[in-house]
């Protein structure tokens, strides 16, 4: 018998405990440097978030409205869980999505300028195109003039459409990448212990089960 799945947002919903009316993004860790780039030699604080930690994160904080209450709780080992873990890793994964939010912000501003450019080139190119074929109109009927004629209107609009694409489109995806940034860097992060002995893994349908779990109890 096939079990149904239920992908409404109810249902995703379902796959998340609540607490105090937030969502919780739970991250269960085999050792604090799991959540860490382990290929980035920046101290504790300043580390790059391991990338699937990262994608994790993004994508579930994606799955909703941004005025959804999520919180983000990470589970260390009892060994190592300490005030200073908690304060380290807050401030890594603070610092992670806050240079993230930086570089799509970056991005953003590049992609209009470049689109305001392109848009001046365009507007430039497609008067030129106009002015030709004004010129060309002066001339006697052919198939030759016929062709540059219809040439120039259609390279001349062509030249329009990067451009218009940027503003009308291309800017979008961009910004709701930097809302998604922005709405973790305003969520709660809290760190929380746990005995590897007793510890309860979690159905790995969902997520990669070395150490990302949708449930825990």
């Amino acid at each position: 018998m096939v079990r149904r799945v239920d992908i409404s947002p109810k249902g995703t919903e379902a796959l998340y405990r609540e607490r105090e009316g937030k969502l919780l993004i739970e991250l269960e860790l085999h050792s604090m440097m799991q959540i860490f780039n382990s290929f980035d030699p920046a101290p504790f604080h300043e580390k790059e978030l391991d990338e699937e930690a990262e994608v994790y994160i993004y994508n579930i904080v994606g799955e909703f409205p941004l005025k959804k209450p999520l919180e983000i709780m990470v589970y260390v080992p009892q060994s190592e869980f300490s005030r200073e873990t908690e304060s380290t890793l807050k401030e890594a994964i603070r610092n992670h999505f806050l240079y993230k939010k930086v570089l799509t912000e970056i991005d953003l501003k590049r992609l209009l300028q470049r689109g305001r450019r392109n848009m001046t080139i365009a507007i430039v190119f497609l008067f030129l195109c106009l002015l030709m074929i004004r010129l060309l109109s002066t001339f006697e009927g052919g198939l030759l003039k016929t062709m540059l004629s219809e040439g120039l209107t259609i390279i001349g609009w062509v030249a329009m459409w990067e451009p218009i694409n940027v503003f009308l489109y291309g800017w979008w995806p961009i910004v709701q990448k930097r809302n998604i940034y922005r709405k973790i860097l305003d969520m709660d992060v809290s760190i929380s212990s746990y005995s590897q002995h007793g510890a309860k893994r979690t159905d790995s349908r969902l997520f990669p089960d070395s150490y990302l779990s949708p449930n825990k109890s």
